[in-house]
């Protein structure tokens, strides 16, 4: 769908400031063309991560409920949908891995939405092509986790969630737990906040919807390249 990018992640952006208190916001640069010709092997860029590029090349969205809460409990939110031409530049320091050798695969590891400084969502960049997006947790040291989801689905539940705080991880729960998910090993409170959270501020959010719709857009038949159950990559 022409456009699509532009109009979900605009919307999300748009609700989140009528029902939240916005504390930043900000919209895409649009197609930058001499930046992006310095991205090497471009033909391993998906091709919806090159249509958000063309489309709208950016979006960040941060909000935190308004002190007059009503009974209702405190939550925050955060997307930052980077610039094609950041997801595709050198993440090692931010992502704090001069830990790793040289040829470790994590140095491919691109970043789509930079949620928090400790959690992040990303992709592989290299020859194996994988479409998935990850959960990147690097200051617990996690390895990437997979969340069965190429950008369009992502970004889809991204506007039902608006972006609260650590809400792959409602998705995660949705996975079986293979002793390396990290939302059962964080345990099931965080699921029930979400759920509760979302319900008592967002008259649109339904959860029920929200699970059909992850169980809809999940990728079929896929294999992700990054993941073995010892938890290496």
């Amino acid at each position: 769908m022409k456009n699509e990018f532009v109009i979900t992640l605009l919307n999300a952006c748009d609700r989140s400031g009528e029902l939240f208190v916005l504390t930043d916001s900000e919209g895409g640069t649009g197609p930058q063309p001499r930046a992006w010709a310095k991205i090497p092997h471009p033909e391993w860029i998906p091709a919806q991560v090159m249509q958000y590029g063309q489309e709208l090349n950016g979006c960040l969205s941060e909000w935190h409920s308004p002190a007059d809460d009503a009974g209702r409990p405190a939550c925050e939110g955060r997307f930052e949908m980077m610039p094609l031409e950041d997801i595709y530049s050198d993440w090692s320091r931010e992502l704090t891995l001069h830990h790793e050798p040289a040829d470790s695969r994590l140095h491919a590891f691109k970043v789509v939405d930079l949620a928090y400084t400790e959690v992040c969502v990303g992709h592989y960049h290299d020859a194996a092509q994988d479409p998935g997006l990850y959960v990147f947790r690097p200051a617990e040291g996690e390895k990437p986790y997979p969340l069965h989801l190429d950008l369009r689905g992502y970004v889809q539940l991204l506007a039902q969630s608006l972006g609260y705080a650590d809400w792959q991880l409602a998705l995660l729960q949705l996975l079986p737990d293979d002793g390396v998910n990290p939302a059962h090993r964080l345990g099931t409170d965080f699921l029930a906040e979400f759920r509760q959270a979302m319900s008592a501020w967002n008259p649109d959010f339904n959860y029920d919807t929200f699970v059909a719709l992850y169980q809809a857009m999940r990728l079929e038949n896929y294999r992700p390249s990054g993941l073995q159950l010892s938890g290496t990559v």
